[in-house]
C-alpha cells in the first residue's frame, strides 16, 4: 500500500466526555526522537514529518502507543540510523533534546486531526511500516479536508458583466485592475478572483499575471496535459503562503469542468483527478492557485503505458548548477549515441529534465528499469559527480542525483512551459543541446522573458510528439557496449 496520500481509517473512539470522535492515520517519515524525561524508557517521542517534494515538513511527534518491547527495539533502530545533522527543512522546537536520524523508516500514526500549525493533534503510535518507502510519504491530500472549497460560481448562476470577446479578455488579463472578473473563453464561463493578490513577493508577479502567462502559453503547454490525469499542487495565497497537494477533484466544479475516474488501487476506491484538456480549463486550475501543472506520463485510455519517461537531475544542496549541466550534457550524448531522440528542459528549481518520447507499449516498471540502466553508465562514467543515494541528507556535496524512480504511475512531473513557485516565477523551460553551458542559469528563464526567447527560438519541443519511438535498438546497442564480463578461472 503506497503512503502517499493520508488514509482516512475510520474508527470510532470515545474522549473523557464520551463523544465520538473520527480517528485519522498516516504514515510519516521518522526523523529522530526526543530524550525520554525518566531513565526507565530509551526515549520520549519519535519526531514526524511529511515530503513537500524533496523538503522534509515537521508534522510533529507521537509518544504514546509503545509497549516495552516496541521501544526497546525502536531505541536499537534509532541509533543505528543517527545522523548529526537535522533532516526537516527547518529544525522543530521539541520540548526534551532532540537527536536526528537519517529518514529511512516510516511510522503508522493515528491522530484526531491537524492544528492550525498543521501538526498532528493526539497521535498515537500503531507500528513501523516495513513495506512503505519514505519518499512516498508526501503532503498531498491531508490538507484538503481542512480547506474550504473554492468559491466557484457555476455558469448558469454568473450574473453582472461578461468579458467574452478576445480584445476585452487581454485587455483585462495583462493590463486591468478588476480583482474579480468574469470571462467566456469558447463558449465556457469562468469566474476569478483576487486577481492583484500577490503570488510571488519577490518579483512582485500576481495572480492576474500568472492567468495572463497561462493565456498565452496555453497553445504550448496543453499538448502535454491533454488526456491526462493531473495531481493539482494549490498555492491558494502564493509562493510564501500554505500549499498543499489535491489528487480527488469532485466539489466547486463548473459543469464543463472534467474529470476522470483512475483506480487508486486501495480497496476498488477511485480518485477523480482534474484534466486540462483546453484552455478554459486550464485557467481554471490555475485560478485555483495551481501555479505549476504536474502530469502523469501516460493518458488515461492508456493508463498503465507512458507515451514518454524522464531523467530528473536532481543535485545536492550546495551544488553548482554547472555541475548540473556537465551531468545532462553527458546523459544527452549518451542518449543520442543509442539513438534516441531526447528532449530538454530545466526543471524550473535547481534540476535539469531530460525526456524520450516512446509509444505506449511498455509498463512504467519497463521503462523505469531501461532508465536506471542508462543513469547507472552516466554514474560509473563520472564516479564523483554523480551520486546514487536518494536520502537527501546522506548525499555529498556537489553531486546529482539521476532520478527516474518517478516514472511510476501517479508520479507526475511539471509539464514544460509549467511556472515553478520560486521567488523569480521561473519556467521549466525548454532547452537546445548547445545550451548546455557552465554559464546557464535557470532563473533567467521565467515568467517575463520566455514570451522573447519562444519569438528568438521558436517551440524547441513542438515535434515531440512526432519523435516517439520503440526502444529494442537502443536496448541492443546498449547491451553490445556493456563490457563483456570476466570468465570465472576453471
Amino acid at each position: 500500500m503506497k503512503c502517499i496520500s493520508i488514509r482516512f481509517s475510520y474508527v470510532l473512539l470515545l474522549n473523557r466526555s464520551q463523544e465520538l470522535k473520527i480517528a485519522k492515520s498516516v504514515d510519516a517519515v521518522v526523523g529522530g526522537w526526543t530524550a525520554a524525561r525518566t531513565p526507565a524508557i530509551p526515549f520520549g517521542s519519535l519526531l514526524l514529518g511529511l515530503y513537500e517534494g524533496k523538503k522534509l515538513r515537521f508534522i510533529g511527534h507521537v509518544g504514546s502507543g509503545f509497549d516495552a518491547k516496541k521501544l526497546k527495539e525502536l531505541s536499537n533502530r534509532l541509533k543505528e540510523l543517527a545522523v548529526p545533522g537535522c533532516p526537516f527543512e527547518t529544525v522543530p522546537e521539541t520540548n526534551e533534546k532532540p537527536s536526528w536520524v537519517s529518514p529511512a523508516l516510516v511510522a503508522r500514526v493515528k491522530f484526531s486531526g491537524w492544528t492550525d500549525e498543521h501538526a498532528l493533534r493526539h497521535p498515537v503510535f500503531i507500528a513501523i511500516r516495513e513495506d512503505a518507502r519514505p519518499a512516498d510519504c508526501q503532503r498531498e491530500n491531508e490538507l484538503v479536508a481542512a480547506t474550504p472549497a473554492p468559491a466557484i460560481v457555476r455558469a448558469p448562476e454568473i450574473v453582472g458583466r461578461v468579458l467574452n470577446t478576445k480584445a476585452q479578455i487581454e485587455a483585462e488579463l495583462f493590463k486591468g485592475r478588476l480583482d474579480t472578473v468574469t470571462i467566456e473563453l469558447d463558449g465556457k464561463r469562468l469566474r476569478f478572483g483576487n486577481l492583484n493578490k500577490t503570488f510571488f513577493p519577490e518579483s512582485g508577479h500576481t495572480k492576474r499575471s500568472l492567468l495572463a502567462y497561462y493565456y498565452r502559453m496555453s497553445d504550448f503547454i496543453l499538448p502535454f496535459l491533454r488526456d491526462r490525469a493531473l495531481v493539482l499542487r494549490r498555492y491558494p495565497d502564493g509562493i510564501k503562503g500554505q500549499a498543499f497537494f489535491q489528487k480527488d477533484v469532485r466539489e466547486g466544479l463548473p459543469d464543463w469542468f472534467k474529470t476522470v475516474p483512475v483506480d487508486s488501487g486501495h480497496r476498488g476506491e477511485e480518485i477523480h483527478y482534474a484534466t486540462a484538456n483546453d484552455r478554459a480549463s486550464l485557467l481554471f486550475l490555475t485560478g485555483l492557485g495551481c501555479i505549476d501543472h504536474n502530469p502523469w506520463s501516460s493518458r488515461y485510455d492508456t493508463v498503465n503505458h507512458p507515451d514518454y519517461f524522464f531523467f530528473d537531475l536532481d543535485p545536492s544542496d550546495g551544488t553548482e548548477f554547472s555541475v548540473v549541466v556537465t551531468i545532462a550534457r553527458a546523459l544527452h550524448e549518451k542518449l543520442e549515441g543509442l539513438r534516441l531522440a531526447n528532449f530538454l528542459k530545466t526543471s524550473g528549481a535547481t534540476g535539469i529534465h531530460i525526456y524520450i518520447a516512446v509509444e505506449p507499449v511498455y509498463t512504467y516498471e519497463q521503462l523505469r528499469t531501461f532508465g536506471e540502466i542508462i543513469a547507472r553508465t552516466v554514474t560509473a562514467e563520472h564516479p564523483n559527480l554523480v551520486t546514487s543515494e536518494r536520502i537527501v541528507a546522506k548525499r555529498p556535496a556537489g553531486r546529482v542525483l539521476i532520478d527516474v524512480q518517478q516514472n511510476a504511475h501517479g508520479r507526475p512531473l511539471a509539464a514544460p512551459y509549467s511556472v515553478r513557485a520560486f521567488p523569480q516565477a521561473p519556467v521549466s523551460c525548454p532547452l537546445l543541446p548547445r545550451e548546455l553551458r557552465p554559464s546557464l542559469r535557470p532563473e533567467t528563464l521565467n515568467i517575463k522573458t520566455v514570451f522573447a526567447r519562444l519569438k528568438e527560438k521558436g517551440d524547441l519541443w513542438a515535434d515531440f510528439w512526432k519523435r516517439r519511438q520503440r526502444l529494442e535498438q537502443a536496448i541492443e546497442l546498449l547491451s553490445e557496449r556493456m563490457p563483456p564480463r570476466a570468465k570465472k578461472a576453471p
